[in-house]
């Protein structure tokens, strides 16, 4: 019974200092590639240390460049790069697509889409944070704002 209950107790406290890191390298990254250009189409999740990354990079040399960068940072166990190679438009969007990077650092599990001032939301969070993460995401004035996000 004892036994039980202190595997239990760790299998928590794993998976909270997990969720912590998580957020820890998402913030990390968000707040180093901000101004890169080469992560200016890439989006990117964190779940178990494991960063997802997605979208357009320019050149192949760009995406190598984006997941080595990745790669390098502290507590990252490993890369999915599901990047494609396509042009890269930086237009009006950018300083919302940068302000809306900026919110969802502290949402790991969460990335964003942004096109002609719309902001669509993808991934996992939690249900406690959706009013906050929606509300926060509205005040930055988006056209329009599209959720899929799975809130759990």
């Amino acid at each position: 019974m004892l036994a039980s209950i202190v595997y239990l107790l760790v299998i928590a406290l794993c998976s909270c200092s997990q969720e912590y890191k998580d957020k820890e390298i998402k913030k990390d990254l968000t707040s180093k590639v901000k101004n890169e250009k080469e992560f200016i189409g890439v989006r990117f999740v964190v779940n178990d240390g494991i960063v997802s990354l997605s979208g357009e990079c320019p050149t192949p040399e760009a995406r190598s460049k984006v997941e080595s960068k990745v790669r390098s940072m502290y507590a990252v166990k490993g890369v999915l790069n599901n990047i494609t190679i396509a042009p890269v438009v930086i237009g009006t969007d950018q300083q919302l697509k940068q302000s809306v990077d900026s919110t969802l650092k502290t949402y790991p599990g969460v990335t964003a889409i942004v096109k002609d001032s719309i902001v669509q939301l993808l991934g996992k969070a939690q249900s406690k944070d959706q009013q906050k993460l929606l509300s926060a995401i509205q005040s930055l004035q988006p056209k329009r704002l599209e959720s899929e996000v799975a809130f759990k």
